[in-house]
């Protein structure tokens, strides 16, 4: 390879993102606004739960649990109803999205352990909410529970209230508040990062569509040498989008970056060899800009918001898609940002996934440069 004919390619590329918009804009502005418009979106904390109660006791203690379950951000409570029709009626028209009924001698049966009852009733019909309201009134109710038999034993036999079945302790590393937002934008860098990618399988198409293509077909320069040419700039202008979209995690979400941000760049630059020669392998194929566009985003952001471990755990997922997984950059790009971010890791531990982006890149490229034809 000869490297004065690649960096005339290199410089020849580099002009013509810096003077299409469009380029500019696909390349290094909607990176960063996709990675705002998804943290939004993604990372709602659900709050302020439309709740009902129906206390059938009416007892200090009745009173006591509601008050303490709906002091926070959790729920709010809107009504007091008198009857289940009251909460079917409310939960039907979408009033309330959760109900807690307390039956009649709660107090009694609480102060005297005979196992006081509770119904919960949540509506199904938006799952997370659902979910989100069980679960934070399960924990609670047994919060509450805990204390009523630590204050029984202290009155009738408190010589066993140090003695605990089991004493558990919990400490939550790297995200001791569990913000949703921490996992999520190191997540969502490496599936926005996959938009350069689908600006070069764009590039190439767009100069067969314009004719400019029969320009690089007169050239004596070989198929590595225009691929390696064309590659280049959009990695060097990934780079730069990288750390713009680190600065919007940092200053903008609060994520804390705890690792080296030069080998965040080098990383970078390894998952942009492997997914941009994936999109010249595309505009190795197509000649259209619309079916270029509509195939990267089948290989990059669908697939990347589904099997990347962006939401679901990998070790999760059955077999065959598991290996389809990891034959996806954005999966080993995920591990690797979150791995800088949250973490604080080092190439002592990621190196495994740099070196499948580093190899995928090479496969790919190979591939890439058997396929391509410098013929119209």
């Amino acid at each position: 390879m000869k490297i004065r004919k690649t960096l005339s390619v290199m410089r020849k590329e580099t002009w013509h993102i810096i003077r299409d918009r469009r380029a500019v804009f696909l390349v290094t502005i909607s990176p960063v606004f996709l990675l705002i418009t998804f943290a939004y979106t993604l990372s709602v904390k659900i709050e302020d739960v439309p709740l009902a109660v129906m206390d059938y006791d009416g007892t200090s203690l009745s009173r006591r649990y509601v008050n303490e379950l709906t002091s926070g951000k959790d729920f709010h409570l809107r009504f007091y109803a008198s009857d289940y029709s009251e909460i079917e009626r409310l939960l039907l028209q979408g009033d309330v999205r959760a109900a807690v009924i307390i039956p009649p001698h709660f107090m009694n049966d609480a102060l005297g352990l005979r196992g006081a009852q509770l119904q919960i009733i949540v509506d199904g019909t938006e799952p997370n909410t659902g979910n989100f309201a069980l679960a934070h009134i399960a924990s609670f109710t047994d919060y509450f529970a805990t204390r009523i038999l630590q204050r029984s034993l202290e009155k009738t036999r408190p010589s066993l209230v140090s003695l605990a079945p089991i004493d558990l302790r919990v400490r939550t590393w790297y995200n001791p508040s569990l913000k949703s937002v921490v996992g999520m934008v190191p997540a969502l860098i490496a599936l926005v990062l996959t938009l350069p990618a689908v600006s070069v399988s764009l590039a190439i198409t767009r100069e067969k569509e314009q004719g400019t293509f029969e320009q690089l077909i007169a050239t004596p320069l070989s198929r590595f040498e225009l691929l390696v040419g064309k590659l280049t700039p959009y990695i060097a202008s990934g780079l730069l989008d990288v750390a713009l979209c680190a600065l919007v995690g940092v200053f903008w979400f609060g994520v804390p970056f705890r690792g080296n941000f030069l080998l965040y760049l080098l990383l970078a630059a390894d998952f942009f060899f492997a997914s941009l020669s994936m999109g010249l392998l595309i505009s190795a194929f197509v000649s259209s800009q619309q079916v270029a566009m509509i195939a990267s985003l089948l290989i990059f952001l669908f697939p990347g918001f589904f099997m990347s471990g962006l939401f679901f755990p990998i070790s999760s997922m059955p077999p065959l898609m598991r290996m389809e997984s990891y034959s996806l950059p954005t999966t080993h790009f995920v591990i690797i940002s979150r791995g800088l971010f949250v973490k604080g890791l080092g190439l002592e531990s990621l190196w495994p996934y740099a070196l499948a982006l580093f190899f995928t890149g090479l496969l790919v490229l190979g591939l890439t440069t058997l396929f391509f034809r410098k013929r119209l």
